[in-house]
């Protein structure tokens, strides 16, 4: 999924930059268009997609992500701990609930 962040990123400029072009190009070249309004619309709406799709690769820059990467873990063990509850199985019960003590000691450690 991370190899997939440059061309989103990139996608995200093109998108931001193309609806840029086409609201200049609206007012300048196309000034008698019938479809005026809904065109400046469409690339104001393409601009302000892009910009904030943008923001939002900025800051996932600076999420912690070993941080993120416990608590995915961690989710994963409460599925697995409800999955032997439900199957009522003792023993891999008990050592998914000390997986999880484990899980919560470097959750507070990371954060």
């Amino acid at each position: 999924m991370m190899w997939l962040l440059p061309w989103r990123a990139t996608l995200d400029r093109l998108l931001a930059l193309g609806g840029a072009v086409i609201v200049i190009a609206e007012f300048w070249i196309l000034d008698a268009s019938p479809f005026h309004i809904p065109v400046i619309a469409l690339g104001t709406l393409m601009i302000y997609i892009g910009t904030w799709r943008l923001t939002g690769h900025l800051l996932y820059k600076r999420r912690n992500r070993p941080l993120r990467t416990e608590i995915h873990q961690f989710i994963g063990l409460v599925r697995q701990l409800c999955a032997h509850k439900t199957r009522a199985d003792a023993t891999e019960t008990a050592k998914t609930e000390a997986a999880l003590r484990e899980s919560v000691e470097r959750i507070i450690s990371v954060a």
